[in-house]
Formats: structure tokens, C-alpha cells, sequence
């Protein structure tokens, strides 16, 4: 039924559209990261005259200085139904940490010059940001102006995107044209610093558009749109969907785990893994039906976190901030404070974040008493960005209200720590002192934390086996 609509509705098109058309500027210029070092992916759109067909051209020009973009590379196309044509094009062979300058289009249509900077060689830390729920409200664009401030090597967005669909534009059916509006909000950010995504409730539209312009506008590094993953450094990445089957058996579940197997084996090159999709495992906002914890999502797949040890899982759909303590089955493994004087050393379950902050209107629905396994939790506008080296993750919540970290917390995987350099910024924040983790790790009793960390292993080993049998 669905090919007979858009077969139709492609038919319709195609008597009332003229041949006649011209290229187009270009715009929602946009980076990706396809997982292999020396190459960035460059993305744009142009609105087009036709809904038939892309007729601009898919050519970037970049270079070390921005009056000589003496390097050109030419891409493909794609469109759905709608005149806005997604241009892709993958530079290859790139030198590390170096500046490049490029625009984008073709035929007298060119875009303005944009730029962006490559890794090091072998980077001391990566910044990442990570945010869900945006949308394009007057929040959503405060976000991003200040996202604009930030020294990020790569963004992760949990799903729900523009809200173009036809439940988030409000208007019964779906507003292509506030994807176009979006990824024109988020091009100074998005422009020089790659986005990945996982999809979320409102990337899905009714007939005949589906997840088509997810699918369309966005690349990934994967056979399949809705799950990937891509090592980005020292830390793999994996996006996956709570919009479609994830119970065990299912495709999405076997292909997560043969991922996780291989990213679990491959932990002294790549020693952080990081989780993000829409639908939170937990959430202790109930504001609404549909919300709080996805108890079946969790049942389904949480076991593949806790087995292979996932660090971190981010997720989105409640609009507000909450961090987890460590946590299984709603078990809480450590009640570290998780400060920089008292980090999560190894703490033998996963770390959940919700980032629903973006923009999207709040969701003011907490409930109470606040559950256990809740370390933080707080209803305000805002995005979260987290510092990592091979050895440390220190991740902080910034409010948009007044520039402050709400919250932040350390993860380290090993005792020789080297505290990575603070992410340059003006903000005041809320952290107790300038200690490293590792003057704090010498003036440990070795002996008690030793024992501490060993009853804690063979206690997770114990209720591993228990629960497996």
C-alpha cells in the first residue's frame, strides 16, 4: 500500500513539474563521522524546483586556506518526497590536526566557506556533545548558540530532532519544511563539528513518509539507518532504536550483540563504549503517557549492557536532565559520589543519562519520591558534553539559564590516571576543588579500597551467575 501511494504521488508530480530547472543554493550544511580516521563527511541541502529529481551539483572544493580551495571532490544525491535534495561527499586522506576550509555545490551555486579541524594523530582527549528532544523553540536555538561556544570534536543527538512530524509540528500532518528550518538552525555548529544521530518517536511520520527523511538527510556509517555504530578515538559508539523490534532474536538484537562482542574484545584500542537512543531505560519523569522508564526496552536489552559493560547510555523523549548512579535491574552497583575526589572506578554496571533538555517544552513531571537508582536529576534547558581520555570520562550538564555545570561526575578504568586538561570555558561551575584523581588515588588505604573493589567484583560475579541460570 505504501509503494502504490508514493508511486502515485510521484505520478502527480510528474505532470505538473517543469524539466526546465536550474541548481540551487545550497544550505543546512552539516558534518558526519563514518568511523575511519583522515575522512569527514560533508552534507548539505538545496531546495529544488522539482520533486522529481536533484538537478545541483555535489561538489565540495576545500584546501588549508580559505582563499585557496585549490582540492575538489564530487558526491551523490538523494531526496524523498519533498523538493529539498540531501548532498553527500566523503574527503578522504586528510591530514591530522590541521585546518580546512571548504564550501559546497556547483554550477554558480556555492555555498558560503565553512571550516573545520582534524583530530591529532594521537589526541590526549576528544570533547563530545550530547543532546535529544531540540527542535527549533527559542530554547532550542539558545542551546545551540551556546553549543556554538564549545570546543567539540563530535556531537551525538538521542532522536527527536525538528519535530516535523505530523504529532510534533501540531498540525495533523507531517511540515517537511521544519526539517529545512532546523538544519538551517543547527548549521554554525553542525558545520564544523560532525553530528550522528539515533532516531527517535518524532523522526517518524505518517504514510507516505515513514522514517524517510531521517533516512535521507542523515548519514551513517552502517548498512542500516536505524542502528550502527563507528569507533570515534578512544571510544566506540553505538546508536540503536527504540522505534523498532529490539526483543531478543530480532535483528536489531543480534546485530547489537555480535557489536558489543567485538567492541568488548577490542577494549585495549577502544576502551570506552557509549550507548545512545531515544526511549530512556530510566527516567524518573512520568510527565504524560509514554513516559519515564521504558520498562519493556529495558527488559528486552539491558542485559546486553550490563554483559558487555557498557560505560555509558544516553538517551532522550523525557525533557529534562537525570544521571543514574551505576545501575542494573535497578540494582545500584555504586553509590559513588562520582566527584573528581571520589570517582566511579570500574563500577560494574552502566551509567544512564537522560538529555531530553534541548528545547522541547519541559516536562515538569518528576516523581516521588525520588528513586534510588536517580543520582541527579533537575528540569531546566540545557545540553551536556563530556571530556574523555583513555582512561577518564568526565561528563557535566550546563544549564542554558545561567552557563553553570548543574552536574558532572568522573569515570575512570584504571588507578594511573592522567587528569585530562579542562575544557576551555568561561563559566562558573559547581566543582569542589583543582585535586587530580590521581594526587586523591595516592593518599587512597590501598589495602581497604583493594578489598572494597574485590567484594564488589565477586558480588557481581555472583549475581551474574545467578541470574544467568
Amino acid at each position: 500500500m505504501r509503494n502504490i501511494i508514493r508511486i502515485a504521488f510521484l505520478v502527480s508530480i510528474a505532470l505538473v513539474v517543469s524539466e526546465d530547472v536550474e541548481a540551487a543554493e545550497p544550505e543546512q550544511i552539516h558534518l558526519a563521522a563514518n568511523g575511519n580516521k583522515g575522512e569527514m563527511v560533508i552534507q548539505w541541502g538545496t531546495i529544488e524546483d522539482t520533486w522529481n529529481f536533484c538537478p545541483s551539483s555535489n561538489n565540495v572544493e576545500y584546501g588549508f586556506d580559505s582563499d585557496n580551495l585549490n582540492f575538489t571532490k564530487s558526491g551523490s544525491s538523494d531526496m524523498y518526497l519533498w523538493n529539498t535534495c540531501t548532498h553527500t561527499v566523503i574527503l578522504t586522506e586528510l591530514e591530522p590536526n590541521m585546518t580546512y576550509y571548504y564550501r559546497v555545490g556547483g554550477d554558480g551555486e556555492w555555498s558560503d566557506i565553512f571550516s573545520f579541524v582534524t583530530l591529532e594523530e594521537n589526541p590526549e582527549r576528544i570533547v563530545v556533545g550530547a543532546i535529544a528532544d531540540h527542535g527549533t523553540s527559542s530554547n532550542a536555538q539558545e542551546t545551540t548558540n551556546n553549543m556554538e561556544n564549545e570546543d567539540m570534536d563530535l556531537v551525538i543527538h538521542a532522536g527527536d530532532l525538528s519535530y516535523a512530524n505530523g504529532a510534533g509540528s501540531g498540525n495533523g500532518i507531517g511540515d517537511q519544511s521544519v526539517w529545512d528550518e532546523y538544519q538551517n538552525q543547527i548549521e554554525n555548529v553542525a558545520s564544523r563539528t560532525p553530528h550522528m544521530y539515533a532516531p527517535g518517536n518524532h523522526e517518524e511520520d505518517a504514510e507516505p513518509y515513514g522514517f524517510d527523511a531521517y533516512e535521507s538527510r542523515f548519514f551513517n556509517p552502517g548498512p542500516n539507518s536505524f542502528w550502527y555504530s563507528f569507533d570515534f578515538e578512544f571510544i566506540h559508539f553505538i546508536s540503536i532504536s527504540a522505534e523498532h523490534d529490539y526483543e531478543p532474536g530480532s535483528s536489531q538484537y543480534s546485530w547489537l550483540l555480535n557489536d558489543l562482542e567485538e567492541a568488548n574484545e577490542n577494549r585495549e584500542n577502544v576502551p570506552w563504549i557509549v550507548i545512545f537512543a531515544h526511549r530512556p531505560m530510566y527516567s524518573s519523569n512520568g510527565d504524560g503517557d509514554g513516559h519515564g522508564s521504558d520498562i519493556e526496552f529495558r527488559e528486552a536489552m539491558e542485559i546486553l549492557l550490563y554483559d558487555f559493560q557498557v560505560d555509558l547510555a544516553v538517551w532522550g523523549h523525557d525533557h529534562h536532565y537525570e544521571r543514574t548512579y551505576p545501575v542494573f535491574e535497578e540494582n545500584v552497583y555504586s553509590n559513588n559520589s562520582g566527584t573528581m575526589t571520589d570517582p566511579y572506578y570500574k563500577p560494574g554496571a552502566t551509567i544512564h543519562i537522560v538529555a531530553g533538555m534541548s528545547g522541547r517544552s519541559a516536562y515538569d513531571g518528576l516523581v516521588e519520591p525520588k528513586p534510588a537508582w536517580s543520582a541527579y536529576r533537575e528540569v531546566a534547558y540545557g545540553y551536556t558534553i563530556f571530556e574523555a581520555t583513555p582512561t577518564s570520562i568526565n561528563y557535566k550538564f550546563i544549564r542554558n539559564s545561567d552557563g553553570n555545570v548543574a552536574d558532572d561526575f568522573w569515570i575512570i578504568n584504571t588507578l594511573e590516571v592522567d587528569l585530562p586538561i579542562e575544557i576551555p570555558n568561561n563559566r562558573t561551575t559547581n566543582e569542589t576543588d583543582d585535586e587530580t584523581i590521581i594526587d586523591q588515588i595516592k593518599e587512597l588505604n590501598y589495602n581497604s579500597f583493594a578489598l572494597t573493589t574485590a567484594i564488589v567484583a565477586l558480588t557481581a560475579i555472583f549475581n551474574l551467575k545467578v541470574r544467568k541460570k
